[in-house]
């Protein structure tokens, strides 16, 4: 029965997996000291490195990175994840496993050593756990979902959003639909086959709303669209009542993880301008208030902490379709910036500075 073929988007917001991204961060370790950030982050390309990238005086960010382009190279969520043979997937997993438990064990750092060990544990039993739900899948099936993958990869509709003007984002949102129904048909005879369909007509008006959310968002220079959530005590806050001072919004969740990558960097900020008028306003998308919460309290997270309770009208007025994202307004209630620079960017300092 074709049922449930496509996870159609995550939680996160961005469509299927994260790792159709070439683009990775690995944290480089370092001896933590008071005087410097305790981790520095670079971005490559993983199919222009192979495993010999090296990080001078850091076995640990080295091991992070061998273990980063390994992963993207063998890519367990592309194609051999709906295609290939089980035992033939399995197989290659437990090769994996091997090869970074054999680099694992050369490290004397015992908490790096078992941490890394866990987080492999985890990683082999959802690639594993994935495919076995594969297995009652016909083959038909599969190629549908994988083609379906292969499409969203083609039609990378968060760059059109941006890249392209109205006219040329619908004639790329129609060849889509058109590829993805005709590629559904041979899918006909299976019961679950409207309800698929509806699903595609569903996902691609949603694509469809979030161009014109984007081409009416506020630029740079407009007044700010006022939002109100609760905070921790249930109180409703709007963004409006900051008028007089600079806002910087930062909307996040916790279970994004370059939202929480820059919460070190948000909090020397909140600190080196503490005596200065501006404002550090943290609004969350999470569903889970509980999670949210917890974390507040674990972290002891500062400045003022909203909970939007999912995609709201807050993400459809600026156009947010991932996160984090900033913002930075002015004491007037205008938009310095309506994406602006992230904590951990020099270049958030400068137009703070300017304003203040």
């Amino acid at each position: 029965m074709l049922t449930n073929l496509v996870n159609w988007e995550s939680e996160s917001n961005t469509p299927f997996n994260k790792s159709f991204s070439k683009y990775s961060s690995v944290p480089a370790l370092r001896k933590r000291t008071s005087s410097e950030p305790s981790e520095i982050k670079i971005s490559f390309n993983t199919e222009e490195f192979d495993e010999t990238m090296n990080f001078q005086n850091s076995p640990e960010s080295s091991f992070l990175a061998y273990k980063l382009i390994s992963t993207e190279q063998r890519d367990f969520y592309g194609e051999a994840l709906y295609l290939s043979d089980e035992g033939d997937y399995k197989d290659d997993l437990v090769e994996y496993e091997n090869t970074i438990l054999e680099r694992l064990n050369t490290f004397e750092n015992g908490y790096f050593k078992s941490t890394e060990i866990k987080k492999l544990e985890t990683s082999i039993a959802r690639y594993t756990k994935q495919k076995e739900g594969f297995s009652e899948r016909t083959e038909l099936e599969l190629e549908y979902m994988w083609n379906t993958q292969l499409l969203y990869r083609e039609y990378n509709f968060y760059s059109l959003i941006e890249k392209s003007d109205r006219a040329e984002y619908i004639e790329k949102l129609t060849e889509f639909k058109s590829k993805m129904l005709q590629s559904l048909e041979r899918l006909k005879d299976d019961d679950g086959y409207e309800k698929e369909r509806e699903k595609i007509m569903a996902v691609v008006g949603k694509w469809k709303e979030r161009k014109n959310d984007y081409d009416n968002m506020p630029n740079d220079g407009d007044l700010s669209i006022d939002f109100s959530y609760p905070n921790q005590s249930e109180e409703l806050i709007s963004l409006s009542s900051f008028r007089g001072s600079i806002v910087y919004v930062d909307v996040w969740a916790t279970w994004c993880g370059p939202c929480i990558a820059e919460i070190p960097s948000l909090e020397r900020l909140q600190k080196d301008y503490q005596d200065k008028n501006i404002v550090f306003l943290s609004v969350s998308v999470d569903t889970d208030k509980d999670a949210w919460e917890k974390m507040l309290i674990d972290d002891e997270l500062g400045g003022v902490q909203l909970w939007a309770d999912g995609w709201s009208e807050l993400t459809k007025s600026y156009a947010i379709f991932g996160i984090p994202r900033f913002m930075l307004i002015d004491k007037t209630g205008h938009l310095i910036s309506v994406d602006a620079p992230r904590p951990s960017s020099n270049e958030i300092r400068t137009l703070i500075e300017e304003r203040i």
